[in-house]
């Protein structure tokens, strides 16, 4: 199954260019959520979210934040390389495969010692890869990933235009044809990050209902250190969580307040 990727009309109105690269990648995410399978979303559709996911990682903790946070996934970068080849993003392509030979020749056993590692702090794996991070960050001036995904996005063969309610629908009609779809979000929620598993934790005690999880922040500083909070939409606002010490604390996003906490034994 590789259907056609769906962006809002809105979005295609705007002449915000990361306006329909937001758009691609709600409708993705939304399908994840439903258990809906990465094979079974348009490919280009995957390649537009993940130089985007690609380029959001590099402008915030450069290379060796987007391979720790990726876990290094072959299909992810499989999909990050083709997507900046799709985009003609040519400048960018290089400078990815260059970082990817870094990481190479850390070797595996050094590779695996990074990924378990804690991304702060002294890493010497971190510093190796974030070597040519400057060299990103000058080229986003030459080469503009968000303009380049989005006019590539436009020009998509079959791409489809849709209204929000149209989305919803289709997101729907998607999910409800999954003949596993049941057992599919029971093991789901069975192999959940720590992270996810934690904030839903925090919501039901908070008596609230979570609408998405945003991103997690790994510069955060709680208590004079360094940490990593993951920040959340419930039906209450914007909201975060902090894993410290043998708790999960959950704040308000905008007055900082202490929400809900629970114990968060260490693994």
């Amino acid at each position: 199954m590789d259907p056609s990727a769906i962006v809002s009309a809105e979005s295609v109105a705007s002449a915000d260019p990361a306006e329909i690269i937001h758009s691609n990648i709600a409708f993705v995410n939304a399908l994840l959520k439903e258990q809906v399978r990465p094979e079974e979303i348009a490919s280009d559709a995957l390649r537009s979210y993940y130089v985007d996911y690609y380029l959001a990682q590099m402008e915030n903790g450069g290379f060796s934040q987007f391979a720790y946070n990726s876990r290094w996934s072959p299909k992810l970068v499989r999909l990050v390389r083709e997507g900046l080849a799709a985009i003609k993003a040519e400048q960018h392509l290089r400078l990815f495969d260059e970082c990817c030979a870094l990481l190479e020749r850390l070797g595996e056993k050094r590779l695996e010692a990074f990924l378990k590692s804690e991304l702060f702090g002294t890493n010497a794996e971190r510093d190796f890869l974030d070597a040519h991070n400057a060299r990103f960050y000058a080229l986003t001036e030459v080469e503009d990933l968000i303009a380049l995904n989005a006019a590539w996005l436009r020009k998509l063969p079959g791409l489809q235009v849709m209204n929000a309610d149209q989305m919803r629908a289709e997101v729907e009609r998607r999910a409800a044809a999954l003949p596993d779809r049941e057992e599919r979000k029971r093991a789901a929620l069975e192999n959940e990050p720590r992270d996810m598993k934690l904030i839903r934790e925090l919501v039901a005690q908070a008596g609230q209902k979570l609408v998405r999880v945003n991103a997690g922040d790994p510069n955060h500083q709680h208590n004079g250190e360094r940490t990593v909070a993951w920040h959340f939409s419930t039906d209450n606002g914007h909201h975060y969580m902090i894993d410290a010490d043998g708790q999960a604390l959950m704040f308000d996003g905008t007055t900082k307040n202490l929400v809900a906490q629970i114990d968060a034994p260490g693994m």
